[in-house]
């Protein structure tokens, strides 16, 4: 098992320093109380009392440390073998590839809320787990295939009318979860309303509309309650998401990204959108992987090779960049991508209609490879415009500047 050596018990080193330290110490306790100074020199000893003193407890006390730890780790192998056969293979297991340091205390805390229930050794804290899919039905034969009830509330069926209660649902039809309120009608041979909210297409309506008149056997009036975040609704956000240069202002310290880097592309969205009006604006770096335009930067020399754009993309949403310099620090480095662009979207309030990528092709490759992981945050609506730049320096600013021009009216 991981475990980390405690140093055997070594002799008192004596130095200048600690000599000079113990000298400092003695006077400032005389000088703290001035009028009492003579006596409390009376009761100090001497700087070689006290480093014959240190000699003697010290390798006592390196001793008595190593034999609680060695105590500490027999009771915490002691109780692993409270676990079952199965469940004891697992936490050696995970014991290996966790953060905690190697040593009894972190190993015995580490049975403890396994032992009261807080960390899952099947599905430990510091692993990645995928998360769910949702259950999505796109192909659905009927309505109670695509939609199941989940409850019920009340809804003004017209103005000036008191609330009635309206059986609501649940479903996914492949864009999104859609919530149906079935109200009912205001008048005795009048039509069932199924308010849809959510996102959904022209196409999903009217078959919501034909799965409902075929499980009522009766007509239905379908409509939608709010207009969702998509191109098709006249809704306009529009993100840009540039590549690093190698150009970069060289001043120390911190800077926003936009201000660092100063390659051609960048003096281009610069001179363009002045005010910052046009696009809310992110970058892909090889050091900081993605990144909002105002994220902090220091100034750095870094190149995007196939094999650190393979890392990123086999990294995904969920990766850290940049990376901890070693690999026995805690992975606390940097921002996630999906944190970044989220950001920029006010986290799935106003997500993205047009997008346009622009750089080389190592970093289109990249920026490509994680649209769908934004689109899955709800960052880029299903139906946006993705724009992608990479032609000779000089086209592709003109495409950058043309696309820019573009917004002036959204």
């Amino acid at each position: 098992m991981r475990f980390r050596k405690w140093p055997k018990p070594a002799a008192y080193e004596e130095t200048s320093r600690k000599r000079a330290a113990f000298v400092h110490k003695q006077r400032r306790e005389r000088e703290a109380l001035p009028l009492f100074a003579d006596l409390i020199g009376q009761t100090q000893h001497s700087v070689e009392e006290e480093m014959a003193q240190r000699a003697v407890w010290w390798p006592e006390r390196q001793q008595r440390l190593r034999d609680e730890r060695a105590a500490v780790w027999r009771r915490a192998r002691a109780g692993l073998f409270d676990f079952s056969t199965d469940r004891r293979q697992t936490i050696r297991r995970i014991w290996r590839d966790c953060p905690y340091p190697a040593d009894p205390y972190s190993f015995a805390d580490l049975l403890h809320q396994i032992r009261i229930g807080k960390v899952d050794p099947g599905r430990p804290p510091w692993t990645y787990h995928a998360r769910a899919q949702a259950r999505i039905t796109s192909s659905p034969a009927s309505f109670t295939d695509a939609f199941k009830r989940v409850g019920q509330r009340r809804i003004e069926p017209a103005p000036d009318l008191p609330p009635v209660e309206a059986p609501q649902y649940c479903g996914n039809l492949g864009h999104g979860i859609l919530f149906l309120d079935a109200v009912p009608p205001v008048e005795a041979d009048g039509p069932t309303t199924f308010q849809v909210r959510g996102v959904c297409t022209d196409a999903e309506i009217a078959l919501i509309g034909r799965l409902a008149e075929a499980e009522r056997q009766q007509p239905v009036r379908v409509v939608r309650v709010d207009l969702p975040h998509t191109r098709a609704t006249g809704f306009s956000h529009r993100l840009l998401i540039l590549a690093c240069s190698a150009t970069k202002r060289r001043d120390p310290g911190w800077m926003p990204a936009w201000d660092r880097y100063d390659g051609p592309l960048w003096q281009t969205w610069r001179s363009a959108d002045p005010g910052r009006r046009l696009a809310r604006v992110g970058f892909l770096s090889a050091r900081y992987g993605f990144g909002a335009g105002d994220r902090p930067i220091g100034d750095y020399d870094a190149r995007l090779t196939p094999e650190l754009a393979e890392r990123m993309i086999a990294g995904g949403m969920t990766t850290r960049w940049p990376r901890p310099p070693s690999p026995r620090k805690p992975d606390t480095y940097g921002s996630h991508p999906g944190c970044e662009i989220a950001s920029l979207c006010y986290h799935g309030t106003r997500p993205f209609t047009d997008v346009a990528l622009v750089g080389g092709g190592l970093y289109l490759k990249v920026m490509r490879a994680f649209l769908d992981g934004f689109r899955e945050m709800r960052c880029i609506v299903p139906d946006a415009q993705i724009t992608e730049i990479n032609a000779g320096m000089g086209v592709m600013r003109q495409r950058l500047r043309i696309w820019l021009e573009q917004g002036r009216g959204g």
